[in-house]
């Protein structure tokens, strides 16, 4: 096994450096890959990472049979009108907390907007609205239904090169990106003053890892996909090389039933099969709990750009 010689976030030497796990889902390559931790930042990542050819390929035309065989026919991955029935429940979530930040006639940015699905709503209420998605399959759908979409920030910057945004939306996007600073970086040119960015990455203390320690999951859980899993101290990290004024909040999107399943069946798929029995007040404190013990599955920050 490759060992790092220093942390690729915060440079802090190899002694500082441990194997968090030699699981890597969906690591079809002769490269031998784990994931280590850092702890001097907290953040978790990926070595080595893809190459940028490897990962050019793989979001290109890999990524849509990957993420269908990580989540199954439930995630809508095979057609672009199923990924966006399937994802209302997220889209609703969401939007409780990107409410207050909307005004009239914003212009509205979505990076990695998949299908559109949160685009498309957004768009009916009057929003200006633009996605990047490097995926063909689920650009050319987008664009196709009215949205101008654009393979990455740079193409954008090229084509649209005077446009700033109220607004700039991410979703687990983040942790797929190789130089997470210079990505956000990025964006923030590409707001207005007092413009705001909001997104939501994993949080490298999901339960089902970090309390309930299921092996199937531990599998599971850590992907070729991503270079990085933040906690909440190594996000904090990394916005604050932006010197810019944020907030961090945490989330919970997976219910009891779906850890039921893991731990019964080892394997994903749960969600709300037992809502019926407990009812939704139930899932709801379970979630809540597991939010104010910091062991949850979501982090999700803003950034206002001043």
């Amino acid at each position: 096994m490759s060992l790092p010689s220093a942390c690729p976030l915060c440079k802090a030497s190899s002694n500082m450096q441990s194997v968090v796990t030699p699981h890597v889902y969906g690591n079809d390559t002769k490269t031998c890959r784990a994931f280590f931790h850092c702890e001097s930042c907290d953040v978790r990542y990926q070595y080595p990472p893809l190459s940028p050819e490897e990962e050019s390929k793989f979001y290109a035309s890999e990524f849509e049979s990957f993420m269908s065989g990580r989540s199954g026919s439930s995630g809508g991955w095979e057609r672009a009108d199923h990924h966006i029935l399937s994802n209302e429940p997220t889209r609703l979530r969401r939007m409780e907390y990107i409410n207050p930040y909307l005004s009239d006639n914003d212009s509205i940015l979505e990076i990695g907007c998949s299908s559109g699905f949160m685009l498309f709503p957004l768009k009916k209420q009057g929003f200006n609205c633009i996605g990047i998605e490097p995926s063909g399959i689920f650009s050319e759908f987008v664009n196709s239904n009215g949205i101008d979409v654009y393979d990455s920030l740079d193409d954008l910057s090229q084509k649209k090169s005077d446009d700033l945004f109220d607004l700039i939306l991410h979703f687990f996007v983040l942790e797929h990106i190789s130089n997470p600073l210079g990505f956000l970086k990025k964006q923030i040119k590409l707001l207005k003053p007092e413009g705001k960015l909001i997104f939501e990455i994993p949080n490298a203390a999901d339960p089902l890892y970090t309390i309930y320690d299921v092996p199937e999951f531990e599998k599971f859980y850590w992907s070729i996909a991503h270079p990085w899993y933040f906690s909440k101290s190594s996000l904090e990290y990394l916005l604050n090389r932006l010197d810019l004024p944020y907030e961090i909040s945490l989330a919970q999107r997976y219910d009891l039933s779906n850890h039921m399943i893991w731990a019964r069946d080892g394997k994903p798929g749960g969600m709300g099969k037992f809502s019926h029995i407990f009812g939704e007040e139930f899932e709801e404190e379970y979630k809540k709990t597991l939010i104010s013990s910091g062991n949850c599955d979501t982090l999700v920050a803003i950034i206002t750009n001043n």
